[in-house]
């Protein structure tokens, strides 16, 4: 079997870099530490690249270590770094551009105080579409365990933006 080259890791930066660093920034919460995690995590890439199996997706491997990295922080810092985006408007206008905007803060916000492991399941499941049991492969977990904290993290998410939004005159 072959090996990967420093040509094939430059062409898979080249071409999935975009949607990596979006993969961190959601997973990060803030795009300067999104870029960091996402270094660190190509950087750890490049080191086994030469073992990966060239025939194989490395994008997984890549977002598992990710996801670990974005957990470890977490456990480090123990606690994690809000930012204050604009709250939602008291009257949603039908399909406005600035409404989607504002309702996308809002639940940036409130993504990023859930957990570390129940913010990685949301944000793979349902931002990078992949299915239960992708989700857990990269996250090294079994699929119930993908399924509980996605239905705990969405009833989380559900109550706060309810409470959010109640006194606004949803």
């Amino acid at each position: 079997m072959g090996r990967r080259d420093d040509q094939s890791f430059a062409d898979f930066v080249t071409a999935r870099g975009t949607a990596l660093l979006r993969t961190a920034s959601l997973l990060c919460g803030a795009h300067q530490d999104a870029e960091d995690i996402l270094q660190s995590a190509l950087e750890k890439a490049y080191r086994h690249w030469g073992r990966l199996d060239p025939e194989s997706d490395p994008e997984p491997y890549v977002r598992r270590i990710l996801v670990n990295l974005v957990i470890s922080r977490s456990r480090r810092w123990k606690v994690l770094r809000e930012i204050n985006m604009a709250r939602p408007p008291e009257r949603p206008a039908a399909t406005s551009a600035t409404h989607t905007v504002e309702l996308r803060g809002t639940l940036m916000e409130e993504l990023r105080k859930l957990g570390p492991r129940q913010r990685a399941v949301l944000v793979l499941r349902f931002w990078e579409d992949l299915s239960e049991a992708e989700t857990a492969r990269v996250l090294g977990c079994s699929v119930g365990t993908v399924k509980s904290q996605a239905s705990r993290g969405l009833a989380r998410l559900r109550e706060r933006l309810d409470s959010n939004l109640a006194p606004l005159g949803r």
